[in-house]
């Protein structure tokens, strides 16, 4: 009698069973090679926040070793400088992490302290030839206030502010001090930076608010003069506040050599403003009473020169000026008084009384009284 014959599928499976255990035998027998042999060290790193790191595709050779191990580790917040500290059994080791691992990039002066970040604010961004200066306020960010202030702080920086517009430069320099570490540096423009800007071909002009020039600030840190760890004072002698030329601004060229600068933002300069125009009113051929060409607002105060021809031979005139209600006359001043003196009264009592100036010329002067 013939046994049953087996379906193809189960004959090809149990085939592919067969094999698959004979080559999983001849791998079981071949020899492994042996686990990478490291330091069995625990790493921790001192800090109000901060993170172990371990890479995605790390190579295991790279801490095969007994005597080194190296590990990457991220700092988030730290009010002081963080320590690694390194246990092994009944062995540890303790180490400060140095601050170039800190602040990569950052050579040469020192920057604000650790886990704080400096912020600069233009405390006025237009600024006419009546107020020139431009006042940048610095502020140190990332104190924890809760936490009294430490017998000895780490010092803080040196900072220079810089204003340039086209290729004239003015500085000026502060330091944060007190409790909120604050300070303002104060850039005081030369007149002349409140004229039009030299026109440059093919390059357009920023906009800015009324015809407005713009003018870039920069910053930038700079170490202490003397002193240890940076606790000397700050250079005085800046370009635009040098000793024994208190008032004089220095405008030069830019530093080439020094500490790399930052942005802080811009500002513009408004041009003077212009005077009111005004039209000759004659009197008679040698007097004049010159008024503007508007309206009067509510609480106005307008000034109304008057002016006397050169050829005028009169040493004392009359003048009467009658305002409508609500309008009376504040003042009456002579533009030279050494030259002229003026008097003001009033004909009769009453709020609408017509006012009289008298003008008595004292000495040969200008034609305006």
């Amino acid at each position: 009698m013939r046994p049953p014959r087996r379906p193809p599928a189960l004959l090809g499976l149990a085939a592919l069973l067969a094999t698959v255990t004979e080559a999983r035998g001849l791998a079981d027998g071949a020899p492994r090679p042996s686990p990478p042999t490291f330091l069995p060290a625990s790493l921790r790193v001192d800090a109000d926040a901060a993170l172990l790191l371990r890479e995605a595709h790390q190579d295991e050779m790279r801490n095969a070793s007994l005597r080194a191990r190296a590990e990457a580790f991220l700092v988030l917040r730290a009010r002081r400088p963080p320590t690694l500290r390194a246990r092994y059994g009944p062995f540890s080791a303790r180490r400060p992490v140095p601050r170039d691992l800190l602040l990569p990039g950052r050579p040469g002066p020192p920057g604000p302290p650790l886990g704080w970040r400096l912020r600069a604010h233009v405390l006025r961004d237009q600024l006419d030839p009546g107020r020139p200066v431009a006042q940048v306020l610095f502020q140190v960010l990332g104190r924890d206030w809760a936490e009294p202030e430490p017998s000895d702080p780490e010092p803080l920086p040196c900072l220079r502010a810089f204003a340039f517009r086209e290729t004239r430069e003015v500085r000026a320099g502060c330091r944060p001090r007190g409790a909120l570490a604050l300070c303002v540096a104060e850039l005081r423009l030369p007149p002349g930076w409140f004229g039009a800007p030299a026109a440059v071909p093919g390059r357009r002009r920023p906009a800015g608010p009324e015809g407005g020039s713009p003018v870039e600030l920069y910053y930038a840190v700079h170490a202490a003069d003397g002193g240890p760890g940076g606790r000397g004072d700050c250079v005085r002698a800046e370009p635009g506040a040098r000793a024994g030329g208190a008032g004089r601004v220095d405008v030069d060229e830019a530093d080439e050599e020094g500490p790399p600068l930052r942005r802080i933002g811009r500002v513009f300069l408004l041009p003077a403003p212009r005077g009111p125009t005004l039209r000759a009113l004659r009197l008679d051929d040698h007097v004049a009473v010159h008024y503007p060409l508007r309206s009067a607002r509510p609480g106005e105060v307008l000034t109304f020169p008057v002016s006397i021809s050169a050829n005028c031979t009169q040493d004392r005139f009359t003048l009467r000026a009658k305002a409508k209600r609500g309008v009376h006359i504040a003042a009456v001043r002579a533009s030279s008084p050494a030259a002229w003196e003026v008097q003001a009264s009033a004909d009769q009592a009453g709020k609408v009384a017509p006012a009289v100036v008298v003008c008595r010329r004292k000495a040969p002067g200008p034609a305006h009284g």
